[in-house]
């Protein structure tokens, strides 16, 4: 169970590598991503990162894994995606 779950996450880090370098080619070439669609991006990956590191549990826990899994989206969206957009506007803004 533990190798699983540190190979997801192994998995996990890969591909926000692969979306950062992504993003930053994509805003290189068309220069179209704005404060929304990060905000959307990266609150998606960071819900499917939530949702993959405790499917494992599913199987084992699958009461407590859903519960943890429908907290930490809400939490996710709830707190996360206002947070991306500030955090995009600190960077970003016109100064």
């Amino acid at each position: 169970m533990k190798q699983t779950i540190h190979l997801i996450l192994i998995f996990n880090l890969i591909c926000l590598i692969g979306l950062v370098a992504g993003l930053r080619w994509w805003q290189k070439k068309h220069g179209k991503l704005t404060e929304k669609r990060i905000a959307l991006i990266m609150t998606g990956y960071w819900s499917f990162f939530a949702l993959t590191t405790f499917s494992p549990l599913l199987i084992t826990h699958p009461r407590e894994a859903i519960l943890v899994e429908i907290v930490l989206l809400l939490v996710c969206w709830g707190i996360g995606y206002p947070w991306t957009r500030w955090l995009y506007r600190q960077f970003n803004s016109s100064k």
